[in-house]
């Protein structure tokens, strides 16, 4: 199966569905199709795009996201299915009644593949983990010691070529990284629904005005894809005026294509969260810890 991600962004466009197709129509008259059913993401960035019910419907019965922009290209908005798994009911009750001391398990796998892949690409940009190998091995059951946060001191100290600190407003790395981010999330929602589980519903992260807490969660170990093309595109930090079209391009190129290895095999980012939200449903199921990132 295609996963692709489609931006509708430099112009208006209208974005209509015929014969479960995607249409992009042109002001110019030109027009493009696509099937729906290979669609994972549908960015609208141009506050001109219009699209039609019918086909945001039949994006989210085929398990798709709809992305809406604001003015300065962020995500703010996003559509999700409703029905993306047959047992969709049952796994939400599993998904509601998950012990604490199962959810704390779970939540210390995540942390460990994060540090552990922070480490890593620390080693593969600089040649030292900074000491994150260590404590990858040291999160306990819940991370009550927070080694996520001091791994994230070290990590966003060493990970470009000049200070970094992780502000949201900031007009640096930050605005790459909220756009890459705000795609990952969109992809591990997606992968939630898939499974059968409610993305609002966490292990870990719970606020009470957050939609999307157990992608999040998800998203975690797989933020360092983000972070490797943006230190790839921009190594000193310098100040970024407009995330431009290139900029966007080069982002989504690294969430598309990025292969990493798993048991022996390549596996792309998008089935990589697919099978860790089938996983986190296996454990809510059975109650017994079922994540494994190797």
């Amino acid at each position: 199966m295609t996963d692709r991600i489609v931006e509708i962004a430099d112009t208006a466009a209208h974005l209509s569905l015929e014969n479960h197709l995607l249409k992009i129509q042109l002001p110019d008259g030109r027009s493009s199709t696509l099937p729906v059913a290979e669609l994972q993401c549908l960015i609208l960035a141009n506050p001109a795009a219009t699209v039609t019910g019918a086909l945001l419907a039949e994006l989210a019965a085929a398990g798709g996201v709809a992305v809406i922009c604001g003015r300065d290209r962020l995500p703010a908005a996003m559509q999700l299915p409703l029905n993306g798994n047959y047992v969709q009911s049952e796994r939400f009750r599993a998904q509601a009644d998950a012990s604490l001391p199962l959810r704390k398990r779970l939540w210390q796998c995540v942390v460990k593949e994060k540090i552990r892949r922070q480490g890593a690409l620390l080693r593969e940009l600089h040649g030292d983990d900074f000491g994150l190998a260590k404590l990858s091995a040291a999160v306990n059951s819940g991370d009550p010691e927070n080694l996520e946060g001091r791994a994230a001191v070290i990590y966003w100290k060493n990970l470009f070529c000049t200070p970094f600190l992780r502000d949201r407003e900031s007009a640096d790395n930050n605005l790459l990284l909220n756009y890459g981010y705000a795609i990952l999330r969109a992809m591990a929602a997606r992968a939630c629904c898939a499974a059968g589980l409610h993305p609002t519903l966490g292990i870990h992260h719970h606020n009470r005005y957050d939609s999307c807490c157990l992608a999040d969660d998800l998203m975690e170990p797989f933020r360092c894809v983000i972070d490797r093309k943006v230190a790839e595109l921009n190594p000193e930090n310098a100040a970024v005026g407009e995330l431009t079209r290139p900029l966007r391009a080069e982002l989504l190129r690294a969430l598309l294509e990025r292969r990493e290895t798993r048991a022996g095999e390549e596996w792309r980012i998008s089935d990589l969260l697919r099978s860790s939200a089938q996983q986190l449903a296996e454990s809510f199921l059975s109650g017994e810890m079922k994540l494994n990132y190797r």
